[in-house]
């Protein structure tokens, strides 16, 4: 799907070779590809070379990057501004519910309509300087980080009943300042991110969220800042769907966010960054707080790493930094059914690639289909055939109970459905091509790919400790990888003990953990392999060995004239 900007075009689609778990993003600006590639469990990242390196000679060159490859050594931090307003709107917040104020959300009962938040996206001026006063890149640009929140909304479950809940983020307008001087532009006397996103909130605006993305340099470490509601009876005004408040004598919307691409050392944001950034702070306007940091489930880290909702960006970027934790989706579901009342229906486009509202699937039009998904109608195509429809029975790219000749997988039980955290599971039952409704693993169940199992609920135990073993660790380098288990004073790989899943499972440590040999890691499957060096330092300043070099220099410069000024006075006093 194409997108035309006048001179940027934007891009949607997906990789021929993994077309059913895969999809692509981005735009084309001068020749130059901006955007993201998800493959299977791999998301790269394409953006401008000039972004990290001075390349004035040739503007064409471009950097690309795996998200798992990423090592953020100075980590930024996210934060909110719900604390400011419960402290000097809580006056208000008592005469908003006696008057009945409060919206009373939507209720989501069919699947034939989907909902979306409407939102508008904002470029400060000091963007559009950035970008050099191209309007057409700076507006792909910030459509790429409202698409990118859009991929992650859409596919999260919410409500918990095991499937997404397709809640869109689509993009009503684009402003762009290009001045401090510009009409409804009061951001000018802002000092940091908390009084940007105040001033900002005086800006008139009507939409589901209004979101302000700036190349600004604060000295808090905070990249971002949004107002976050919170859930009845003590409402905060902020957040989705908020109407306009008068505070001091100024009206407010407090529907806001803003995020800005540069840290607080002045250094250029990589993407990967500013598109988590951005969702971010748009899971705090829909509701969700900050993952309680010592949460085992809703911050698990070690090698799992941390929900998108973590209040700092990860050191080392994984796949679980995309998705929300089960607390998030909790508290967003519940926010949007009290105050959602302003997502507006959304029915299905039959042909935008999209599977939505009472479509069966979406694979665009005749060309795309053949790549995306054959087992789906085109847009385009002729009667009798009815577009966005099987072509058969179902499509393995909808559900994992179908097979790829569009029939029904006859094989009981293949999973289709997991919830790690909440070891939740799902299992086909042969007969039919939805997924079933999930529900609780079974004790003993393998989760976290394997490397732990289910017990009661919550991924927590092992199958060392399901079998009154105590887990270990094999001195042997080649078992380095798997789950090992003490048995009569010896450390053995649980598979060599008999010790496997009800379902043949063998348990191997987590993808990332580091082997016995140094420098390597294991792959998830049992393997030791070499730990990738390609690594992109994202907060790294190509000159900071020339600066502590001289800041060493300077330390011992002064010193020693500590050390003279000091002898200097003895030899007078004798």
């Amino acid at each position: 799907m194409k997108r035309n900007l006048t001179k940027t075009k934007f891009y949607e689609g997906i990789v021929k070779e993994h077309s059913l778990d895969s999809a692509v993003v981005g735009y084309l600006n001068d020749n130059v590809f901006s955007g993201s590639i998800k493959e299977k469990e791999d998301v790269y990242f394409i953006e401008p070379a000039s972004s990290f390196l001075s390349v004035p000679n040739d503007s064409s060159k471009i950097v690309i990057y795996r998200s798992k490859d990423v090592i953020n050594k100075h980590q930024d931090h996210f934060a909110t501004n719900s604390s400011e307003s419960l402290l000097h709107l809580f006056p208000l917040l008592k005469r908003f519910r006696n008057r009945n104020y409060l919206p009373h959300g939507i209720k989501k009962t069919s699947n034939d309509t989907d909902y979306a938040c409407q939102i508008e996206m904002v470029a400060d001026h000091t963007l559009y300087e950035y970008f050099k006063k191209d309007s057409d890149s700076l507006s792909a640009f910030l459509y790429l980080h409202a698409k990118y929140a859009d991929f992650i909304f859409r596919r999260t479950d919410f409500d918990g009943d095991g499937f997404p809940d397709n809640i869109r983020i689509i993009v009503k307008k684009i402003s762009i300042y290009k001045t401090a001087s510009d009409p409804n532009y009061p951001m000018a006397k802002a000092q940091d991110l908390v009084s940007f996103l105040n001033y900002f909130s005086q800006r008139s605006q009507n939409y589901c969220i209004s979101f302000c993305l700036s190349h600004r340099s604060y000295k808090a470490p905070a990249v971002g800042q949004a107002f976050r509601p919170e859930s009845q009876p003590f409402a905060t005004p902020g957040g989705i769907c908020q109407f306009p408040i008068w505070k001091r004598g100024v009206k407010r919307y407090h529907n806001t966010g803003v995020a800005t691409i540069v840290n607080s050392r002045q250094q250029i944001l990589p993407l990967i960054t500013t598109l988590l950034a951005v969702t971010h702070e748009m899971g705090h306007l829909f509701g969700s707080d900050h993952d309680p940091v010592n949460h085992l489930i809703c911050s698990p880290g070690g090698n799992l790493g941390f929900y998108l909702m973590y209040p700092r960006t990860s050191k080392v970027f994984k796949p679980m930094n995309s998705h929300f934790s089960p607390c998030s989706r909790q508290q967003i579901h519940r926010i949007i059914q009290e105050r959602g009342e302003c997502l507006k229906s959304h029915p299905g486009i039959c042909g935008n690639g999209v599977r939505e509202s009472d479509e069966e699937c979406d694979c665009g039009w005749e060309k795309s289909c053949s790549h995306l998904d054959s087992c789906c109608t085109p847009s385009d195509a002729k009667p009798p055939e009815k577009g966005c429809t099987f072509r058969k029975n179902c499509s393995p790219k909808e559900s994992k109970c179908c097979t790829r000749d569009c029939t029904v997988n006859p094989a009981n039980g293949t999973e289709c459905y997991k919830s790690e955290a909440k070891c939740l599971v799902s299992l086909c039952d042969g007969v039919h091509a939805t997924c079933p409704k999930p529900k609780q693993s079974p004790d003993r169940y393998p989760c976290q790919r394997s490397s732990k199992t289910c017990s009661r609920g919550h991924c927590n135990s092992s199958v060392c400790l399901d079998n009154n073993l105590q887990e270990c660790t094999c001195d042997n380098p080649r078992y380095s990888c798997l789950v090992c288990c003490k048995k009569g004073g010896a450390c053995l790989p649980a598979q060599q003990l008999n010790l496997q899943s009800p379902y043949g499972s063998v348990f191997n440590a987590l993808e990332g953990t580091p082997c016995k040999e140094g420098g390597r890691q294991c792959d998830g499957s049992g393997s030791c392999i070499n730990a990738k060096d390609r690594k992109l330092e994202v907060d790294e300043d190509p000159n900071r060995i020339t600066y502590w070099a001289l800041v060493v220099l300077s330390s011992v410069l002064f010193i020693m004239t500590l050390m003279f000024c000091y002898l200097l006075r003895l030899h007078y006093r004798n």
